[in-house]
C-alpha cells in the first residue's frame, strides 16, 4: 500500500491496512544499532536496534501526505537535580517532553521522553524519543521491541566491532509476506498465549524443583530481590484499580534491575512507563512477568552461593551473558538460572 494516492483516506480509510502498512519494519539501511549496555571491561556490549526520526517521517509522508498528519509538543523542565556526570557531583536539571502525533482518520497518540538538561543534545533526544513512542502506539517501530538484544564486541571506542545481520521477520519484504518473530504467533501474541514467555518458564521450574526464592536475597542489582509479602501475586480477577497496578509496576523497577524492567515493560506493555499502557489486563500481564523475573534473580541469588566465581563466569562466557547483574531480558534470565542449577547439582551429586 506504500504510495498510494492519500487522496482516498478521508473519503474510505482502510484501516486494517493503514495500521499493518506501519507496522512493517524500516528497509535495512535506515536501521542503526545503539549499545545500552557494556561489560566491566568495557570490551562487549548489548546493542538494540532504532532508526532516526526521519525514517518515521517519511513513512508517514508516504502514508498519509505531510498534510494528513501533525505533531504537538510540550516541553517541561525539572531543575536543581543533582548527578554525578564524569566523576563529578553537578547540580542540573531534566527536559520533559510530550509529543503528541494525531493522523487524519485515526485519532492521536502521546509519547515522552526525557533528557538532562547538561546534554548537548538533550533536548533533541528527548524530542526523538517522544517522537517515535507517540508513533509506537500507532504502530510504527513498534517491531523494534521484539528483537533479543544481543551481546557483541566492542572497540576501542565503545562501538561494535561488527552488528549483526537483521532476523527474515525485520525485513520488509518477509514481513509483508507473513514472517514474524520466532516467539510470535500470526495473531502477534506470544505463543503460550498468556505473556509470561520465559519468565513463566523460571516459575513454573521453581515449583517442579521445589527451590524456594530466598527473601531478600540480592538480585545482582543492588537491590532486594523482595519476598512474597512484600510483591503480592497479580490479582487474575482484575479487581485491582489502575493506579494500584502502576504503584506496583513501578515498585518493581528495584526488584529487577532498571534494564530488565525496562525490557518488560517494552516486550509486554509496548510503552516505557505503566501509566501509559491503557488496558488493565495488560497491567496485569507485565505484572506477572514482573513478578516471575524477582522469583527468577531470588534462585539466581540461592544457586550462587553454592557455587564458586570462576564457574560462574565460565558458564556466562559459554552462554555469552552479561555479568548478572547487567541482565536485561528473561530468555537470557532463564538461561543463566538453569545453567547454574544444573552445575549446582552436578557438583551436589558428585560430591555425594
Amino acid at each position: 500500500m506504500p504510495n498510494n494516492d492519500n487522496s482516498t483516506l478521508s473519503e474510505g480509510l482502510d484501516i486494517r491496512k493503514v495500521l499493518a502498512e506501519l507496522e512493517v519494519p524500516f528497509p535495512p539501511d535506515q536501521v542503526q544499532w545503539r549499545v545500552m549496555n557494556t561489560s566491566n571491561d568495557k570490551k562487549r556490549g548489548q546493542i538494540v536496534p532504532y532508526a532516526d526520526p526521519r525514517a518515521y517521517t517519511d513513512r508517514l509522508n508516504a502514508l498519509f501526505s505531510p498534510q494528513g498528519w501533525t505533531r504537538d509538543y510540550r516541553v517541561e523542565t525539572m531543575n536543581n537535580i543533582t548527578r554525578v556526570k564524569k566523576g563529578e557531583t553537578i547540580v542540573t536539571g531534566k527536559v520533559l517532553v510530550t509529543c503528541t502525533v494525531t493522523i487524519a482518520g485515526l485519532g492521536s497518540h502521546s509519547g515522552t521522553g526525557e533528557e538532562w538538561a547538561d546534554d548537548d543534545n538533550g533536548f533533541t533526544a528527548a524530542d526523538a524519543q517522544a517522537f517515535k513512542r507517540a508513533c509506537c502506539q500507532f504502530g510504527l517501530g513498534r517491531y523494534f521491541y521484539d528483537f533479543v538484544a544481543p551481546w557483541v564486541d566492542l572497540d576501542q571506542h565503545r562501538q561494535p566491532v561488527r552488528t549483526p545481520a537483521l532476523p527474515p521477520w525485520a525485513i520488509p519484504k518477509n514481513w509483508r509476506q507473513g514472517v514474524r518473530p520466532p516467539h510470535k504467533n500470526e495473531n502477534g501474541n506470544g505463543h503460550n498465549g498468556n505473556g509470561n514467555g520465559a519468565g513463566k518458564a523460571v516459575s513454573s521450574q521453581a515449583r517442579s524443583s521445589g527451590t524456594k526464592p530466598a527473601n531478600g536475597a540480592s538480585n545482582g542489582n543492588g537491590h532486594a530481590a523482595g519476598s512474597s509479602r512484600t510483591e503480592k501475586p497479580s490479582n487474575e480477577s482484575g479487581t485491582n484499580d489502575a493506579g494500584d497496578l502502576d504503584a506496583r509496576i513501578l515498585r518493581m523497577e528495584a526488584v529487577v534491575g532498571t534494564g530488565l524492567y525496562r525490557h518488560i515493560l517494552r516486550e509486554h506493555g509496548r510503552v516505557n512507563q505503566p501509566k501509559l499502557i491503557g488496558d488493565a489486563a495488560v497491567k496485569q500481564k507485565v505484572l506477572r512477568v514482573l513478578e516471575s523475573a524477582a522469583r527468577g534473580f531470588a534462585r539466581l541469588e540461592a544457586v550462587k552461593q553454592r557455587l564458586d566465581a570462576n564457574t560462574v563466569s565460565s558458564l556466562l562466557a559459554k552462554l555469552q551473558a552479561p555479568p548478572l547483574n547487567q541482565i536485561s531480558d528473561m530468555k537470557t534470565l532463564e538461561q543463566v538460572v538453569f545453567g547454574l542449577e544444573d552445575l549446582a547439582g552436578s557438583k551436589q551429586n558428585h560430591a555425594a
